[in-house]
């Protein structure tokens, strides 16, 4: 009896929804006065004769007026209460409501997009792709072994969420926030289990063991609807994986973390058997996606990993979907030392020969920054041992691949890709590329017609 009277007295919103009722009733009756009509099937008799008697004693036009514009304003307060009810649950960050009706209408919205890679150039390029659709992919490596990551992985058996992180704080509705929220580290200061430490890492690691199936891929999920994120993010496993670089001077290298530090140029790239099962869902995604992107990122511990799954690149070649390569703006030390925009392509193409059938292709497009950093920049970034990729345009021209050249540097401390500079640019060769496919189908159309 309790929960009954509890469920009819109206708290809440249900209280506002009663206040519309009855605005809605009073505005009927000052109807019903004006028009000299006895709503009889609308207010009990009881009531009506109540209201007959007063309207008797005041002219009708005057007492409909004022039941009007009473019920009326009675009308847009409840609105007003009921609107701010709901969102108050639907936008409990204070957001206006045709904010948050925009919100609710981008999601699913702009063409499918699937971006291929991991590290921070992953995750840069997300900020500035979700101003242009919220069907966005990420497909995260997850071969990363250094750092909180790899702590996590050895000592809780999952999958690294660190570049996994990165990407759902980016495609967040409010990245800053959750970026900094995300990114927070614990300092040594922090109980020795804490220290070094990313809250975002732990954040997910406590999602994988409250799921059912204790998967990465269920917990990266509920992240996302948490955050509100503009798109999706998969790990291109649920399964860790173990890479092994083969340098030109016949060592071979274990382990992500431990790649770059060999210094060395590296031959070839490859990961420990059994190779880590792919996420079905990817495959969904590629197949699905209207653009497919690689990169930017670590050529061999951020982006060649994923490629290292047959069944990806099979995918990939097999999509007609236009294919773009980020192409990174400098070197990198350990992993690119003196590379050329041509040689991180080949290095793509050769890990990926053969899964790629003739008449198929891996990459269309390659967009490269040809901007240069400014010179106090590039003196510090050249004591490290990092320079501007070069753009060897004839040799990219002799691996059938389309070079989009163009301003992609943002301004700071850093020379790094601008997120917004470079989603506008990748959308452009979308649209350009649109417009190539109609004109040459419609000209086969019309040699159809007219032959």
């Amino acid at each position: 009896m309790k929960r009954l009277l509890r469920k009819y007295s109206f708290p809440g919103l249900k209280k506002w929804l009663f206040f519309i009722v009855f605005a809605l009733l009073t505005i009927t009756f000052g109807l019903a006065l004006i028009l000299k009509a006895h709503p009889v099937t609308l207010i009990a008799q009881g009531t009506w004769n109540f209201l007959a008697y007063i309207a008797e004693h005041v002219p009708p036009t005057i007492s409909g007026i004022v039941a009007i514009i009473g019920g009326t304003m009675l009308l847009f307060f409840g609105f007003y209460k009921s609107n701010k009810q709901v969102l108050n649950i639907v936008a409990p960050d204070h957001q206006g409501l045709f904010e948050t009706l925009d919100r609710a209408h981008m999601a699913n919205k702009g063409f499918k997009i699937a971006c291929i890679g991991g590290g921070t150039g992953l995750s840069n390029m997300l900020k500035g792709l979700k101003s242009y659709s919220s069907n966005i992919t990420a497909i995260v490596t997850v071969a990363d072994d250094g750092g909180s990551s790899g702590r996590l992985r050895k000592s809780m058996d999952i999958v690294p969420p660190g570049d996994i992180r990165n990407c759902i704080a980016a495609l967040s509705h409010d990245d800053e926030v959750i970026t900094q929220l995300f990114q927070y580290r614990f300092d040594d200061d922090a109980p020795e289990d804490l220290r070094q430490h990313s809250f975002g890492n732990l954040f997910l690691t406590a999602l994988v063991e409250l799921g059912a199936s204790k998967n990465m891929a269920d917990a990266v999920a509920q992240a996302c609807r948490i955050l509100k994120a503009r798109g999706k993010v998969l790990p291109v496993s649920n399964e860790a994986m173990h890479l092994l670089a083969t340098m030109e001077d016949g060592s071979v290298i274990q382990g992500e973390s431990n790649i770059p530090k060999a210094n060395g140029k590296i031959a070839s790239l490859s990961c420990t058997e059994p190779r880590p099962k792919l996420l079905p869902e990817v495959i969904d995604t590629i197949n699905e996606a209207e653009m497919i992107i690689i990169g930017p990122g670590s050529l061999y511990t951020s982006i060649i990993p994923n490629l290292l799954m047959p069944d990806l690149v099979k995918a990939i070649a097999k999509s007609t979907a236009p294919k773009i390569y980020v192409c990174n703006v400098m070197t990198q030390p350990g992993e690119t030392t003196n590379y050329s925009c041509a040689d991180h392509v080949k290095s793509l193409l050769k890990h990926t020969a053969k899964y790629v059938k003739p008449g198929q292709t891996l990459i269309d497009f390659v967009l490269v920054n040809d901007s240069m950093p400014h010179k106090k920049q590039l003196d510090q970034y050249r004591a490290d041992g990092q320079h501007p990729v070069e753009i060897d345009s004839v040799e990219l021209k002799e691996l059938d691949v389309k070079v989009r050249p163009t301003n992609l540097l943002q301004n700071g401390d850093f020379v790094r890709h601008n997120p917004y500079k470079l989603a506008k640019a990748i959308v452009q060769i979308y649209q350009a590329e649109l417009k190539q496919r109609y004109r040459e189908s419609k000209k086969i159309i019309e040699g159809r017609v007219f032959r």
